[in-house]
């Protein structure tokens, strides 16, 4: 399950003191940091598997299954995180990694996190750390359509396999 925070912000900006001394002033506020560029997917560089992949696209920020969702809509002045569970569909078992790729640009995402709810499911011990995770920083994408896929990377990493795309919209 993913957790976001969310800043609310009455819309009034806080409004610094006047000094009586002419010579005092306010030190500037400090830039927000830039995004942190995302990691490039190995993926791009791979053979291509035309067999569907072994996986679940959980989470698209706050979209619970957006696979199946009409017209998703993500807010782009939050964090997005991008959730869910891979493995190697021929083997089943863990895989070489996951890419997410986004209008086209395969990047890549964390692999291992704890998911032993798809090992109890499977019966598979071997998948209890078999989710992923992305994490876009706000504004990472612009606003207006975007599309999104999941390639689970094979455990040789020598190929990949990759579900649909999802068309979502920044707002």
């Amino acid at each position: 399950m993913v957790a976001m925070a969310l800043t609310i912000s009455c819309g009034k900006k806080d409004v610094e003191p006047r000094s009586a001394a002419p010579t005092q002033s306010a030190a500037p506020a400090a830039a927000a940091p830039a995004a942190a560029p995302l990691t490039p997917g190995m993926s791009k560089s791979l053979k291509r598997n035309p067999e569907p992949p072994f996986y679940n696209f959980d989470y698209l920020g706050p979209i619970h299954y957006p696979a199946v969702q009409k017209s998703p809509q993500v807010p782009g002045d939050d964090e997005v995180m991008i959730t869910g569970w891979a493995a190697d569909p021929s083997k089943k078992a863990l895989a070489g990694g996951v890419d997410i790729v986004i209008d086209g640009v395969p990047y890549s995402a964390g692999y291992g996190t704890d998911r032993s709810d798809v090992a109890n499911h499977y019966n598979t011990p071997d998948l209890a750390k078999c989710g992923f995770q992305l994490r876009l920083a706000r504004k990472q994408l612009t606003k207006g359509p975007h599309a999104a896929s999941v390639r689970v990377i094979a455990q040789d990493k020598k190929s990949y396999n990759e579900g649909p795309t999802v068309q979502f919209t920044v707002i």
